[in-house]
């Protein structure tokens, strides 16, 4: 008997967080090991090889390579397994491995597998092995037309909820949803705050989350990164209460962004799917002013566009700055005393050029421009007229929220008498008791949204709508105040906030378009509506 003994491995994997919280592990090693002994080998510690949470769909996994190198030196006699399928999901993987065992005369034991010993069986084994593969193609599509099925009949499946949320299980009163995470929330109030308001950056944000010990949403990392921040802030979810499922696929990264050799997934990237695939469903609003998160997504395409990105100097109208056909004028470095502006369709090569315009001197041109931007938004009468402009722009806004409000109101008194005739076609034996449920359910549902939509407009305050010559004063005095003294920092402002585009004209003639963005929020006559832009002057001014 001591002769028949062996040195024999055990291999194991499993590719879930969930399999291995429910100690799938210790399951099949228990299983394996009992065999083990039933056969009378000996199992050796080093020889027990484990991949906890990786993807079977990988061949490149650290204990089967160490698994694998043990076999080419002859460590052990025979390898059990739970079945083919800790192997790999793919036949061809695990044929590969069973191939390796084989030329070096080791055994391969699977519990729940066909063990060959002749021609036949190998066949057969191997077809247990396309069947593995065929299992789990069969459990990943079944899983997905599942979940595609719950979310499009309004059932939330998403348990990641976004920063500010928690997901909530159902219970036997309550469906699935998400629900406000009042500490997260608050959060997410003051990043955009801190973003829209204070004027401050992401870095400097993510400093300040840092400094007041807020946690990541999982808690893993003590430090916030530009992704997670960047996200927050051009999140729509927050304002308009619809969050998606089915909104992004995953995907085998183009490119690592860690050269390991070992990656628990295969798939370790995601990519956006197309609109018209995401599947809504309604979430709590966080905030309800909108226009944080217009002016949220203006500072980001703004932050994107005119980032320092190491230039050697300061060329304020960079990124307004165009020539007549179209081409941006960008920067052409220092000249011996002087800088230029010259059209970014002079790099391409001779041929390929289609832009005659010359360029022009950076000193001369942005001297001439701040004058004349400083003369136009000095004007009193300017000014005021634009201010008058934008307030009758806005006399329609009060009388659209009446018409909201008393639609909504009509809607929920007629759903509340739908309710009355139920309960008396009911009462006449007209329907039956799981009639007269169905029915009351299905206007209850309707009856949440019209209430819901109700109590948003009855929270946005009305516009004021006449605006009076001591106000206009006061606004054109400060205005004046502040362009006294203005460094480049606060040129660039005044070029993002009131200026759309600046054209070189052949001959030196310059266009500039102008707008005049009149928020009510800062003349401090209420809050704006939620679906209300800047107005927009259109004027083309020249110099």
């Amino acid at each position: 008997m001591e002769n028949d003994k062996k040195i024999v491995a055990i291999y194991a994997r499993v590719s879930t967080g969930r399999q291995e919280q429910e100690a799938t592990i210790e399951s099949q090693l228990d299983e394996v090991k009992r065999k083990i002994i039933e056969d009378g080998h000996i199992l050796p510690d080093e020889n027990i090889f484990i991949d906890d949470g990786w993807s079977g769909e990988l061949i490149a996994r650290p204990d089967l390579d160490r698994m694998r190198d043990f076999a080419l030196t002859g460590k052990f006699s025979a390898l059990y397994v739970y079945d083919r399928g800790r192997l790999s999901r793919r036949f061809t993987h695990q044929e590969i491995v069973i191939e390796e065992l084989s030329d070096k005369e080791i055994g391969f034991i699977s519990l729940h597998d066909i063990n060959a010993l002749t021609p036949e069986e190998h066949v057969l084994q191997a077809m247990q092995g396309v069947f593995h593969e065929y299992e789990r193609v069969k459990i990943v599509e079944r899983m997905r037309r599942g979940k595609l099925f719950k979310a499009r009949n309004g059932i939330v499946i998403s348990g990641d909820a976004l920063y500010g949320y928690k997901y909530v299980k159902k219970t036997d009163t309550t469906p699935t949803h998400w629900a406000i995470d009042e500490n997260e929330s608050e959060v997410v109030k003051k990043m955009f705050r801190w973003f829209v308001i204070d004027k401050i950056g992401i870095n400097a944000i993510i400093n300040k989350l840092s400094d007041e010990g807020i946690p990541t949403k999982k808690g893993k990392s003590k430090h916030w990164t530009k992704g997670p921040v960047s996200r927050i802030l051009c999140c729509d979810t927050y304002f308009t209460g619809v969050a998606y499922y089915n909104k992004s696929e995953s995907i085998v990264s183009k490119r690592r962004l860690k050269n390991e050799k070992y990656f628990k997934i295969k798939k370790n990237s995601r990519k956006q799917r197309p609109k018209e695939e995401w599947i809504p469903f309604d979430v709590p609003i966080i905030i309800e002013d909108k226009s944080f998160f217009d002016r949220s997504l203006q500072l980001l395409n703004y932050n994107k566009k005119f980032a320092n990105k190491n230039k050697k100097f300061d060329y304020i109208l960079s990124g307004k700055f165009y020539c007549e056909h179209g081409f941006p004028m960008v920067g052409d470095g220092k000249q011996g005393s002087q800088r230029y502006y010259r059209s970014s369709d002079k790099v391409r090569r001779n041929e390929l050029r289609t832009c005659d315009c010359e360029g022009v001197n950076v000193f001369v041109v942005e001297g001439l421009w701040w004058k004349h931007i400083k003369d136009i938004i000095s004007n009193p009468d300017f000014i005021k007229l634009k201010i008058k402009e934008y307030v009758e722009s806005r006399a329609g806004v009060n009388t659209s929220f009446e018409q909201d409000i008393l639609i909504n109101k009509t809607k929920i008194s007629n759903l509340t008498d739908q309710e009355s005739k139920f309960a008396q076609m009911y009462a006449e034996n007209l329907i039956d008791l799981d009639q007269l449920r169905g029915l009351i359910k299905q206007v209850k549902d309707r009856k949440f949204i019209f209430t819901r939509n109700l109590k948003k407009l009855e929270r946005i305050k009305p516009v004021k709508v006449r605006i009076n010559d001591e106000e206009i004063s006061l606004l054109y005095d400060k205005a004046r105040e502040v362009l006294q003294s203005q460094d480049f920092s606060d040129k660039n402002l005044v070029l993002r906030d009131l200026v759309s585009k600046i054209v070189l004209k052949k001959g030196g003639e310059v266009n500039t378009w102008i707008n005049i963005p009149i928020n009510t929020q800062y003349l401090e006559h209420g809050t704006e509506r939620r679906d209300s832009r800047s107005s927009k002057c259109g004027e083309v001014h020249t110099f």
